[in-house]
């Protein structure tokens, strides 16, 4: 699908990291994935060596039970000038460890979330807001550790500013057929002041689920973590746990996959599109988009067997063939109906002037919160796994990563558009080389654990997975992080950015994101 990225020459984070940071000691070295642990006490020197790292980024924070019945964190940077990834694990065996958002604020969510899980708290006041579990479950919610000493705060409450603005609720029950979230508009009547988010209201506590589980199992759940990311989230999960069991799957079924992944790419956009029309109230244009939605739908199913995609990634390979004749037949023709819709779209001024402007993000924003996707991409972000941290099928025409620069919602619809070309040429390029269901046998037990990463670049953006078998082949921990997670975060600054009431709508069409995304 891309061209593998060349490292710089002596370009190596992982060896200096470790010649600098007195306790930093390398665990594992494999393609994509490099394992270091550092002492808790040397936490912050390391994450500020790789936050000054050109082209890294803190990609995820989590925790999981330690042996000795503590906690180990784990920092996941995305080395993306080098292609590849740092895990730093770092044993905690307090009820305390640094602060780390404060030097990357990217992590502040990922501590509360941590805080809810296994009690640990970063050192100072800073409050942990409520990110996953709801507090009417408090007492009861089964956790991956300990419950927290203290209940985390709400994140919002009544708002009067000057006297004169208000908190207006919207949600968590909305309009038919959308997912349960809230947000509170703090507002005088118009414009927007603050914006305050909860996503938490379908928590289904899938990573404690997953415990004990084999992979095997657990795929089922991965591939409904967020029902329209299934291929991406699917193909990360697998991939961490081919990398756990040394496997390779083999060379037809990876062009399988990114086949399927390059469809709910064209599908998920579309979707995205039809949203953005019906905000701005263009119903003409809502109903040819999802025309061409249905049509994309139709075209999954023909090729895949199932509308959403869902079953076609398996542990090893791929449980499901492409049918390349289907693909072949069906793709031109609504590709043809869907870029006829969106270039009547781009000259309509009533639409255009609706999304030049609005929720506005900037590059630094962007990489302060750790974006990802088209969002990221709108704001000048050169982020795409496919081409930074690529994997098999890597034979094809080389990726380059589509960006904008204003960060506007326009800016957003410009890439969901060029993306469509984009994974149009790509599936042109992957139905003419062999694909197939096959598989590499998977080992019903090994000698020891086993830990891998996986990756793939969603519609959203990048899909990460993490896992940690044990001796029998079974899950000690599984980490599922979609795009999701990262984006919402953005989803705050992007309202409050001089916008009015009836722009939120629309920002919230061009995030095109899941509530269930985030409330795993």
């Amino acid at each position: 699908m891309s061209t593998p990225v060349v490292p710089a020459v002596n370009a190596d984070t992982a060896q200096r990291l470790v010649d600098t940071v007195a306790s930093a000691r390398l665990l594992s070295r494999e393609a994509g994935l490099i394992r270091i642990r550092v002492d808790v006490s040397d936490l912050e020197e390391a994450v500020h060596h790789l936050a000054t790292v050109p082209a890294s980024r803190l990609a995820d924070l989590f925790g999981a039970a330690g042996a000795d019945g503590g906690t180990v964190l784990h920092l996941l940077w995305a080395l993306d000038g080098e292609g590849s990834y740092l895990m730093l694990e770092s044993p905690v065996t307090g009820p305390r460890y640094p602060s780390l958002s404060d030097i990357a604020p990217a992590a502040f969510l990922e501590e509360c979330e941590i805080y809810e899980q296994f009690g640990l708290r970063p050192t100072g006041d800073k409050p942990m807001n409520r990110v996953a579990i709801p507090p009417q479950t408090d007492h009861d919610v089964p956790r991956l550790g300990r419950a927290p000493t203290a209940p985390p705060r709400e994140t919002h409450a009544p708002h009067t500013v000057a006297g004169h603005a208000f908190e207006f609720p919207v949600g968590p029950v909305r309009s038919t057929g959308a997912e349960s979230l809230y947000y509170g508009l703090v507002t005088s009547g118009e414009e927007v002041v603050d914006l305050y988010l909860l996503t938490w209201h379908k928590h289904r506590g899938l990573e404690w689920r997953m415990t004990g589980m084999t992979p095997q199992q657990a795929l089922f759940l991965v591939e409904r973590v967020e029902g329209l990311s299934a291929v991406a989230q699917g193909w990360a999960f697998a991939a961490a746990v081919e990398h756990a069991l040394h496997l390779t799957p083999p060379a037809a079924a990876t062009r399988t996959r990114a086949i399927a992944l390059e469809l709910e790419r064209l599908y998920n956009h579309a979707a995205a599109i039809a949203a953005l029309c019906q905000s701005t109230g263009l119903s003409v244009g809502q109903a040819n988009t999802e025309v061409a939605l249905e049509q994309l739908l139709r075209l999954n199913a023909a090729v895949f067997g199932h509308r959403y995609l869902f079953g076609v990634i398996d542990i090893g390979g791929a449980r499901r063939a492409a049918d390349l004749r289907a693909l072949r037949t069906g793709l031109p023709e609504v590709v043809d109906d869907l870029r006829q819709t969106t270039e009547a779209l781009s000259r309509t001024n009533s639409f255009l002037d609706r999304l030049e402007s609005t929720g506005v993000l900037d590059p630094q924003q962007a990489h302060r919160l750790g974006l990802v996707g088209p969002i990221a991409k709108a704001t000048g972000l050169d982020l795409d796994t496919r081409a930074q941290h690529p994997q098999p099928p890597d034979d094809g025409p080389p990726l380059d990563p589509v960006v904008r620069h204003t960060g506007d919602v326009l800016a957003r619809y410009e890439v969901f558009c060029a993306e469509i070309e984009q994974s149009t040429q790509l599936l042109h390029h992957l139905a003419a080389a062999e694909c197939a269901a096959t598989t590499v046998p998977v080992p019903s037990g090994q000698a020891e654990p086993g830990v891998g990463l996986g990756w793939a670049e969603s519609p959203r953006g990048e899909s990460l997975a993490f896992v940690h078998l044990d001796q029998d082949g079974l899950i000690s921990r599984a980490r599922i992080r979609p795009a999701a997670v990262r984006n919402w975060r953005g989803f705050d600054d992007a309202c409050r950015s001089q916008n009015v009431f009836t722009d939120i709508p629309i920002i919230e069409a061009s995030f095109w994101l899941t509530a269930a995304g985030t409330a795993r």
